[in-house]
Order: structure tokens, then C-alpha cells, then sequence
């Protein structure tokens, strides 16, 4: 039994604390994941506005200079993402954008 200033506590109930303590801290992570996962629909791609997706550039950075970017059938038609679900403009960006070069 452990004693400190007229507050007892047995062994188990020690255990026990650190066993829920513990667990707590495991589960965590995993909510936010799950929280996270909500936007990623059953094709494996995240939503638009999980990844802050925008129609327009952000100042150089573009979806048509960005390694995930699959283009259209010409420059300026809308193409597709491997991370992006939907329709990308080749003008957009993203926080998903990863510079080609």
C-alpha cells in the first residue's frame, strides 16, 4: 500500500489506474486517424477540402508542376490527381502538391 500525505493507494488500484492511463494514450492516435480517414472516400483519394484544394495557383506552385498531377488531353483541360479525388485543374493547388523537379 502506498502512502503519500493521508492518500492510500493499494497496488491493484495503482495498476489499474496506469492500465486506463496507458490505454487512453494508445486510443488517441487512433481517433485522429479515424477522424482523418473520413475524408478519404472508398477510391483511396481524399476529398477537395480535406486537402485545402483551390482553382487557382499558389503563387508558382501549380497542380500542372506537381508530381501527383495526371494531365488532361491538352494543356489547359482538367486532369486528375493520385491523391485528389474528382476533377483538378491544372491551374489549382493543394497542400498535397509535391514540385515535379
Amino acid at each position: 500500500m502506498l502512502e503519500i500525505k493521508g492518500f492510500s493507494l493499494s497496488r491493484r488500484r495503482a495498476l489499474q489506474r496506469l492500465a486506463t492511463t496507458t490505454g487512453a494514450a494508445l486510443t488517441a492516435p487512433m481517433a485522429a486517424h479515424a477522424a482523418t480517414t473520413e475524408q478519404v472516400p472508398a477510391s483511396g483519394r481524399a476529398q477537395k477540402p480535406a486537402v485545402q484544394y483551390q482553382d487557382h495557383p499558389m503563387g508558382t506552385s501549380a497542380c500542372a508542376n506537381c508530381a501527383n498531377f495526371i494531365p488532361g488531353s491538352t494543356p489547359e483541360s482538367m486532369g486528375h490527381c493520385t491523391i485528389v479525388a474528382g476533377n483538378i485543374s491544372p491551374h489549382g493547388w493543394c497542400v498535397a502538391y509535391v514540385n515535379r523537379n
